[in-house]
């Protein structure tokens, strides 16, 4: 692959890189018949950081018209392609690149992420396997690759592949994710919290992990520090409507209904329509002696759809 198809595909991913760089190496690429290329090929690319995505590959239409073995601007159109949501026409240009260079492991890599999103995941395997073979150290081709077996239900695989990612970016708060997620899903509970607890380190405000972390926790009945974490991502989310509502479910089962009652208050106050927390706050104020009270938000619940609360009603309240 040549320097310039690199800096162009660091400069789609990274705005740091000026728009006066990729004209120098233009200019130096391009013999002075090619004058007019080099300018629908500049022209393509500012429509592509400007959002004109149709006008991106209207230019390299035009480049492709006057040098159809350039890969370069194959590559760029089928990235614009799928911004316009032109999957076909992008895979047939990846697939074009392919044949120009055989070797290219970003095509590869770009054209399977293409098949995972229109649910072809028997090719998108092929070439993100194709990619590694020819990059083994291609991070982001097991990233890739771990997601596709993760859909496919292929867990110990993504496992895999997300350790390999992490080889490369254990800092990644993304793949750290994604593995915890997988872990949660194996119903890995003990693996998904030391998973969590390594986000929380790498980034302390991450709600979502606090939050994740606390539902583990309560899984594996330690209640107390589940309590603690859903109150961290509330003290980072104030309005994190799930954090209280499963922090008053703590509460409750703890028989600390005063602050059951508190949070699920606060939910209703975030989520006004919210038929779970009417029932739930119900329950608690009768728990707590207040039946009156508890039975007139059983009612709300009832009115706004809730089954449960009908039949509680009808059985507890009348």
């Amino acid at each position: 692959m040549n320097l310039l198809f690199l800096l162009k595909i660091n400069i789609f991913m990274n705005s740091k890189f000026s728009i006066s760089l990729i004209v120098f190496i233009l200019l130096e690429t391009f013999s002075l018949h090619s004058q007019t290329a080099e300018e629908l090929f500049r022209s393509g690319f500012a429509k592509y950081q400007n959002n004109d995505f149709a006008g991106a590959v209207s230019d390299y239409s035009q480049v492709i018209l006057m040098k159809p073995d350039y890969a370069d601007a194959y590559f760029n159109r089928a990235i614009a392609y799928e911004k316009t949501r032109n999957f076909k026409a992008a895979l047939a240009d990846y697939s074009t690149v392919i044949s120009l260079n055989v070797s290219d492991a970003n095509a590869y890599l770009n054209r399977g992420m293409l098949y995972a999103e229109t649910n072809k995941p028997k090719n998108a395997l092929a070439d993100f396997n194709k990619a590694l073979e020819l990059k083994p150290d291609f991070s982001n081709a097991y990233y890739q690759r771990a997601m596709l077996y993760r859909n496919i239900s292929q867990d110990s695989l993504a496992i895999k592949d997300l350790f390999s990612f992490l080889t490369y970016h254990p800092g990644s708060v993304s793949g750290n994710l994604a593995l915890a997620n997988l872990y949660d899903e194996m119903e890995e509970y003990d693996a998904a919290i030391k998973i969590y607890s390594q986000i929380i380190k790498l980034e302390p405000s991450h709600a979502k992990a606090y939050y994740n972390r606390a539902y583990d926790y309560d899984i594996v009945a330690k209640t107390t520090l589940a309590i603690e974490d859903y109150s961290k991502a509330i003290e980072l989310d104030s309005t994190y409507s799930d954090a209280y509502f499963n922090r008053a479910y703590a509460f409750y089962e703890m028989n600390e209904f005063d602050k059951a009652i508190e949070d699920y208050s606060k939910v209703i106050a975030l989520e006004p329509e919210s038929a779970d927390a009417y029932i739930n706050l119900g329950i608690a104020k009768i728990s707590a002696g207040r039946k009156s009270e508890g039975c007139g938000c059983i009612e709300k619940a009832a009115l706004l759809g809730d089954k449960t609360a009908k039949k509680y009603y009808s059985a507890n309240c009348k």
